[in-house]
């Protein structure tokens, strides 16, 4: 599914260039570069391509099918899915179990038809799944939803327009994606399923999953697959139905069961599962994790900035993530700011966040960074840079990042994300610092790397 040579779209139309069917030809045909056969039974030509009446008359073994057809019809195709041994199948056709009771039947009979064939079925009500440069499914129009690069975060979501903003935000941050999976109903492949795969893919570095419920049981599966994967790679979920409007809601979109939340919270975290509040921590623990992490032996972390402002903000949202901001010791402020440039030594202050000033410069940062990340309590850095500071080099990314590899301790950024700092940003990241590019999303960065390594410490990996 993820990797097809050969695909087949079942619902394509030879009068409408626009229906679902169309679109997603296209994209695996022309896009993808993949041998795709548009079906339908009437046969005549799309986009210049013989248009084949049925998946038998297909002149090559198919890998994947997609199905767009109205539901009525979608069980008699996927019985001929099955008589051919074709594994793989999308069914990206609504009208099953989030419409009632007789879809709900439709969307049984489709799951015993699967299971009877030995059928892997994303769907229904879905838009499938997209790998960067492989197989592209999703029946949106290109040049309207933006595709970010191949990466090392795999994202599963019962939502389909929840993930294609998602993957919007990814590209405009250049984050990668290993794969993007919309599984709709989750008539027979769960969120479960994909967790499992993606635990094992050794390209993937972090899962991130939209849940709004689970079907019976699967609750109780899915966090015992957690909990062996967690160990390796970190598994971020951010629940939807939280309220009782949106517990609600769940019903007419994917008729999942919401459940307790506070039941689901409790289990996430008992299993390792580092539970997203909203999709700005989605977006920073997506990030952060996607770098090579380095644990955090507590939640003590100190700040460096140019702005006492940046210094207050960043211990606000700190608290609120129960990480401190400890006050540094006057020996230990003594050796930052002797390390610090002598004339503006004595302006800076190093009580925690330590304020160096809009006279700082690149070597101020590397110098006390250098001290702070030798002092015994504290567990993390964070860097809060304002590039407009006069002594603040386009450099300070690389230049600060190769003093953080001296260190085995936690450091992320925080830089403004504007497109001429981005030299910095770069600088920061190619080595391996991760950069909020906000305040907040930097310090959420090092919630998610301290919840992680609560977990580990608990289960002894650290």
């Amino acid at each position: 599914m993820l990797n097809p040579k050969v695909a087949a779209v079942v619902g394509v139309s030879t009068s409408n260039p626009f229906s679902p069917g169309n679109v997603i030809f296209r994209k695996l045909r022309f896009e993808n570069g993949l041998t795709t056969y548009p079906i339908n039974p009437k046969g005549g030509l799309v986009e210049g391509i013989e248009v084949y009446p049925s998946l038998s008359d297909c002149p090559k073994d198919i890998d994947l099918v997609v199905i767009s057809v109205p539901a009525r019809i979608v069980p008699s195709v996927l019985k001929d899915v099955g008589e051919l041994g074709i594994k793989a199948v999308i069914v990206v056709s609504g009208g099953f179990s989030e419409t009632g009771e007789t879809g709900k039947g439709l969307q049984k009979e489709i799951i015993d038809i699967a299971e009877k064939h030995d059928i892997t079925m994303v769907g229904p009500n879905c838009i499938g799944v997209f790998v960067p440069d492989r197989v592209d499914t999703f029946f949106l129009p290109s040049e309207r939803v933006a595709r970010p690069r191949y990466g090392t975060v795999a994202i599963i979501s019962q939502s389909g327009g929840w993930l294609v903003e998602r993957l919007e935000e990814f590209a405009s941050r250049d984050l990668g994606i290993a794969a993007a999976i919309s599984i709709g109903n989750a008539a027979q492949t769960k969120v479960t399923d994909f967790v499992r795969h993606f635990g094992k893919d050794k390209r993937v570095r972090v899962i991130l999953a939209y849940i709004e419920g689970f079907s019976e049981g699967e609750g109780r599966e899915f966090v015992k697959a957690c909990e062996e994967i967690a160990p390796k790679k970190p598994v971020v979920v951010l629940k939807g139905g939280q309220s009782e409007a949106g517990h609600r809601a769940t019903q007419s979109h994917t008729s999942s069961l919401a459940g307790d939340n506070e039941v689901a919270t409790a289990a996430f975290r008992q299993y390792g599962v580092i539970e997203a509040e909203d999709e700005d921590h989605v977006m920073a623990y997506s990030k952060v994790f996607s770098f090579q992490e380095k644990p955090m032996r507590g939640n003590r972390v100190g700040a460096l900035t140019v702005s006492g402002g940046h210094g207050v903000i960043a211990t606000d949202e700190g608290a609120y993530h129960e990480l401190e901001f400890p006050i540094f010791k006057e020996e230990d402020q003594e050796k930052m700011r002797a390390a610090m440039s002598e004339a503006y030594r004595r302006i800076a202050s190093f009580r925690n966040p330590c304020d160096l000033t809009g006279s700082a410069s690149d070597i101020d940062y590397e110098r006390v960074l250098d001290v702070m990340l030798e002092i015994d309590y504290i567990d993390a850095a964070l860097l809060l840079l304002l590039p407009y500071a006069p002594g603040i080099s386009l450099q300070i990314g690389a230049r600060v990042a190769n003093v953080a590899k001296r260190h085995d301790k936690t450091v992320v950024a925080y830089v403004p994300n504007l497109e001429k700092y981005d030299i910095i940003i770069r600088g920061f990241e190619l080595n391996g610092i991760p950069v909020g590019d906000t305040i907040e999303e930097a310090v959420q960065m090092l919630d998610g790397i301290h919840e992680r390594s609560k977990f580990l410490r608990k289960i002894g990996a650290l």
